[in-house]
């Protein structure tokens, strides 16, 4: 009897998203392995494997290609799937290695965040070598494309969101009690990382000019989640919420987890986001799924999900006034925020549903383990 093809999975463990979405290929009928540190604890993996350097980054940059190589020789992957592109000097192991699946999230190969200095030869190295690179996005298709000639390996892969689980109408009311929300709060709600790259400071700056022109005559909150945060980030942040007088208005509200999400953003009735750079952030996709109506800064990725004053609000990035006018107009119209819902829930299901996603994932390890 043959044994099951097997899958060696190179990925983040503490990303709950990487653990999704390395997980796919059991529904494939494949045999999931793991290299990553910490060491994967996932149910149901056939083995996980982690460098014994630990934290010691020089070690770790040097010799884990040498515990790389060890652990395929081991396993003996009939497939090797990278999540990120940017693995250290692993990644001339891995270029090396047939067949191979390398996803792109965006920061790993963009000019402005991890794509620059020696990352950007290793980066390349490892997107000649994959066979199949999965793609969220047009965007990305045309940043790969200014990269290289990789047009024929790109598949589009969006990974998607779980639609039954993001979806209007959950019961917020014990979230409401959690945070002490009144009844008729407006909530906006920013669920990216709590780090200097996201610019919170400037989405508190903007909240408290939504504060200054409405008052009490529209009554409203900011949540900000605290996920990979950094700590004087954070104290920076709760600084500036006492400077601007917003004590009470705004909630840090932790490091949720990311099974309680779908509430937070049932909870919300305007997601706000505006970094610098991105790629297609799974957070957008999850809102757009719950009907929280999203304000994001202008980048030409989000304009493949969002049309200004359609379905959302697009504003100039790094602008104060121009965030705290699109939260003023989103509060002064509830009616559009409505119709924004029944548009990005119907978007989401077309190009965002977490089974066909998973389906198509599965058919790309079935193609490449038939050549």
């Amino acid at each position: 009897m043959e044994r099951p093809k097997r899958i060696l999975i190179i990925a983040d463990d503490c990303s709950p998203l990487s653990q999704e979405r390395g997980l796919v290929g059991m529904k494939g009928g494949y045999q999931i392995y793991w290299y990553s540190f910490p060491k994967a604890d996932l149910k149901d993996l056939a083995g996980a494997v982690t460098p014994p350097m630990g934290r010691i980054r020089w070690l770790s940059f040097f010799f884990s290609p040498l515990f790389l190589k060890r652990a395929i020789r081991k396993i003996r992957p009939d497939l090797i799937h990278v999540f990120y592109a940017y693995q250290q000097l692993d990644n001339l192991v891995l270029s090396r290695f047939r067949p191979l699946v390398l996803t792109v999230m965006g920061g790993d190969v963009l000019s402005d965040q991890s794509f620059r200095g020696r990352k950007k030869w290793l980066v390349k190295k490892i997107l000649e070598g994959a066979d199949i690179i999965t793609s969220k996005s047009s965007f990305l298709d045309e940043v790969l494309d200014g990269i290289g000639d990789y047009a024929r390996k790109i598949r589009r892969v969006t990974w998607g969101v779980d639609i039954h689980r993001f979806s209007p109408g959950k019961e917020v009311h014990f979230l409401r009690e959690q945070w002490d929300l009144e009844p008729d709060d407006l909530v906006f709600f920013s669920p990216r990382s709590c780090r200097p790259f996201y610019n919170q400071d400037l989405i508190i700056k903007a909240f408290a000019s939504y504060q200054s022109l409405h008052g009490e005559k529209k009554k409203a909150k900011l949540l900000i989640a605290e996920l990979f945060s950094k700590e004087a980030y954070v104290k920076q942040l709760k600084g500036l919420v006492t400077e601007m007088g917003l004590q009470g208005k705004v909630r840090f509200v932790g490091a949720i987890p990311h099974q309680e999400m779908p509430g937070y953003f049932n909870l919300a009735d305007i997601m706000v986001a505006a970094p610098p750079s991105d790629g297609m952030p799974q957070s957008f996709y999850e809102a757009m799924a719950c009907g929280t109506y999203p304000i994001l800064g202008d980048l030409r990725q989000y304009r493949e999900m969002v049309e200004d004053g359609v379905n959302g609000r697009l504003v100039k990035m790094g602008d104060v006034k121009a965030l705290s006018e699109a939260m003023s107009w989103a509060a002064d119209h509830p009616e559009h925020r409505k119709g924004a819902a029944i548009i990005n829930r119907k978007r989401i299901l077309q190009v965002a549903d977490k089974e066909v996603q998973e389906k198509r994932v599965n058919a790309i390890y079935e193609e490449l383990l038939r050549r």
